[in-house]
């Protein structure tokens, strides 16, 4: 319930104190003027770091497929050497996820499931924070940076599990996934609602 709360205040204030801030009072701050001045694409040039890190968190995701599919031959070995039964048809592809509740296939299925669920969200994500990014890119640069530190965080504590998928939440930041997910949500209602109102 104490998470939930602390999710809760961290989206209210990316999704409603952070875009007030933006609307609001960085314009009339000199200090701003760059991120809030327009770009040739017509969008703020703010918009530009949220972007960046889009287009980061895509080869980050690629990476973390590619070390995914490695850990498949080290978890294979390590059943083998167990004397687990079957160990070639279980841990080969075109299997997703490997059969049975060993630890090693417990281990193996935690390293796969942090990656699969990336995809799980991912277009809904993308698709609502490059719409929050049209009116209000600084707050949806924000989202994108918590959600980004959150999924690595939650990948690498459900990989690192060993078979136990509660530790996906060890580091406090993982929760980020959630949040920046909601906020960008919630920004998108905003934006969509400034387009049809015409504000």
């Amino acid at each position: 319930m104490v998470q939930m709360m602390k999710l809760l205040a961290q989206t209210g204030f990316l999704a409603g104190v952070l875009p007030y801030i933006e609307l609001y009072i960085l314009p009339k701050d000199p200090t701003f003027s760059f991120l809030t001045s327009p770009s040739p694409l017509g969008l703020q040039r703010g918009a530009s770091i949220g972007l960046t890190i889009h287009v980061v968190a895509g080869f980050w995701i690629t990476l973390w497929g590619l070390m995914v599919g490695s850990k498949r031959s080290v978890y294979r070995e390590k059943a083998r050497k167990d004397g687990e039964k079957d160990v070639d048809q279980r841990y080969g592809l075109p299997n997703l996820y490997v059969e049975g509740c060993t630890k090693h296939s417990k281990a193996f299925n935690c390293v796969q499931r942090s990656h699969q669920q990336i995809f799980e969200t991912l277009a809904q994500f993308i698709t609502a924070n490059l719409i929050a990014t049209i009116y209000f890119p600084i707050s949806a640069s924000v989202s994108v940076l918590v959600w980004f530190v959150g999924r690595v965080t939650w990948a690498k504590g459900y990989a690192a599990s060993e078979g136990d998928p509660s530790k996906r939440y060890d580091s406090p930041f993982a929760y980020g996934i959630w949040t920046g997910y909601l906020s960008s949500m919630l920004l998108a209602v905003a934006t969509c609602v400034r387009v049809i109102m015409g504000w």
